[in-house]
């Protein structure tokens, strides 16, 4: 059973089939689902500075030893999912990475999602340096006129 990495990757694989609105469907949801996740990520760095700072309360205040023990398991669980969600933000950033690139030639420069996905990827340094490569700007290597061994 394919997990939902797979059917992310599959789905955005299947987008590739050159439909300029399904390619812009498919851009503005994983441009959505990475903001939420880096808000996600945001949202438990926080927890941990805030569950950190009670437990030293509840230290300071010498409340019961019970109560300071089942907060540093909470205080714990929070250190746990800093690293899971900043994973699963990378892994989304990185599918986001590779969607623009693979889909470059067929989205519009202008389009509200691709301006929000560049800046993203520029904001966290993965911005592509071939994404505004142009079809019609392209040209063919002559690879018949070099000589053996030569390379181009």
């Amino acid at each position: 059973m394919p997990t939902a990495a797979q059917k992310r990757r599959a789905a955005s694989e299947a987008v590739s089939s050159k439909d300029p609105k399904a390619v812009e469907k498919q851009l503005a949801i994983q441009v959505r689902s990475l903001e939420r996740l880096a808000k996600e990520h945001k949202h438990y760095l926080l927890e941990v500075k805030e569950n950190e700072a009670k437990l030293n309360e509840m230290k300071v205040l010498d409340k019961d030893p019970y109560d300071i023990k089942k907060f540093e398991e909470v205080l714990g669980e929070s250190y746990m999912m800093v690293p899971d969600s900043k994973k699963r933000f990378l892994k989304s950033l990185e599918d986001l990475k590779s969607f623009v690139e693979s889909n470059a030639v067929i989205l519009d420069s202008d389009n509200e999602w691709i301006v929000k996905a560049r800046a993203i990827l520029r904001e966290h340094s993965l911005e592509t340096t071939n994404t505004d490569v142009q079809p019609d700007r392209l040209e063919a290597t002559n690879v018949e006129d070099l000589i053996d061994g030569e390379e181009f």
